[in-house]
């Protein structure tokens, strides 16, 4: 095992106790008893099939926007718009397939799969030639480009795709939709989980075999290393940086196959509920390996479901607390780690 892997191993478990021992400061702090607490979490969470599928469902997506955005960062293009990203193509994935719906399940789904990704991914490339052209941070125009994104299909949603008195738009027939895991192991009956997460561990596996094993990937990887020695090697890097912003984006959008295919029908707006920023905290947890990302999400995951199985004890809004400090740990272990470790 290399130093750094065991650098990113002992930086993951120190942020992660870290987090742990904050929590329960912060639960002391306010009167409430963190073993309480914790029971009941993992009680509600593993205690039934019902919910841990739900804790799997909202994993999902996170597996799938931290992989995309993983892609981003290993070129060290810090991308914020994935919330406008993942909408967007979520917004024409489900118009798509209800458009197409006539034409079965193996025409339709596909095709408004690749729409999707297709229109996610050019909306990455919109900050990606800005940086490659005028030199302008990819952080500024991701951010600004979530309140044109969204603001869009706000309008086009309300005054041309909803149905009446809805913000939403047509629900797609039951033979579109994808299978719910209940079907399969009736274990999880009554859960929303779907085969949607099944497609997402296979995402994430193969996005660590484009990033790690291929000849793109390695490229990226450079890129995001050292720009200007990549470049000497005779890499394009201003290609690269749209690349990679243009698979990033493109993957985002893919989120919406669990909730418009696989749980709703439609898309619904703000179903993402700052999604694409809690997918940053996924991603930087798990060092933007996406094996890792696989776990990440699962915590963050069970910080959401149980937060909602606790809010009899706790305000909820206690794991969003918890979910900043995770953040804030393995920046600011990260940095220890590699001055006195890997020094």
């Amino acid at each position: 095992m290399s130093k750094k892997i065991k650098a990113n191993i002992i930086s993951i478990s120190v942020s992660v106790l870290l987090t742990f021992l904050i929590t329960v400061l912060v639960l002391l702090i306010i009167g409430k008893n963190p073993a309480e607490v914790f029971i009941m979490m993992f009680e509600d969470v593993f205690g039934s099939g019902y919910g841990f599928g739900q804790t799997l469902f909202k994993a999902t997506p996170l597996i799938i926007c931290g992989c995309g955005l993983a892609i981003c960062f290993h070129a060290s293009l810090f991308n914020i718009g994935a919330e406008g990203q993942l909408n967007a193509g979520a917004f024409v994935t489900a118009l798509v397939a209800f458009a197409l719906s006539n034409a079965g399940f193996l025409i339709a789904v596909p095709a408004a799969l690749i729409c999707g990704f297709i229109v996610s991914g050019a909306l990455g490339l919109v900050p990606a030639v800005i940086k490659v052209k005028k030199g302008v941070s990819e952080v500024i125009t991701t951010i600004m480009m979530n309140f044109i994104i969204l603001a869009s299909i706000n309008f086009f949603l309300i005054d041309f795709f909803a149905v009446k008195s809805t913000v939403h738009t047509e629900k797609i027939p039951d033979g579109i939709m994808i299978s719910k895991m209940s079907d399969l192991l009736p274990g999880f009956q009554g859960s929303s989980l779907n085969l949607t997460f099944v497609f997402a561990i296979l995402m994430a596996v193969a996005t660590y075999f484009f990033i790690y094993k291929t000849k793109t990937g390695y490229k990226i990887r450079s890129v995001g290393f050292n720009e200007t020695a990549s470049r000497y090697m005779g890499i394009k890097t201003n290609r690269i940086v749209m690349l990679a912003f243009f698979i990033g984006s493109g993957l985002t959008s893919f989120v919406g196959m669990n909730f418009i295919m696989g749980y709703k029908g439609y898309y619904e707006f703000g179903f993402s509920n700052n999604l694409g920023f809690t997918a940053i905290a996924v991603a930087l947890l798990a060092k933007n390996n996406p094996i890792g990302i696989i776990f990440s999400a699962l915590l963050f995951g069970f910080l959401d479901y149980g937060g909602l199985a606790v809010n009899t004890l706790v305000p909820k809004e206690i794991m969003f607390v918890i979910q900043g400090i995770v953040i804030l740990t393995i920046l600011s272990v990260d940095k220890l780690v590699e001055k006195y470790y890997l020094k």
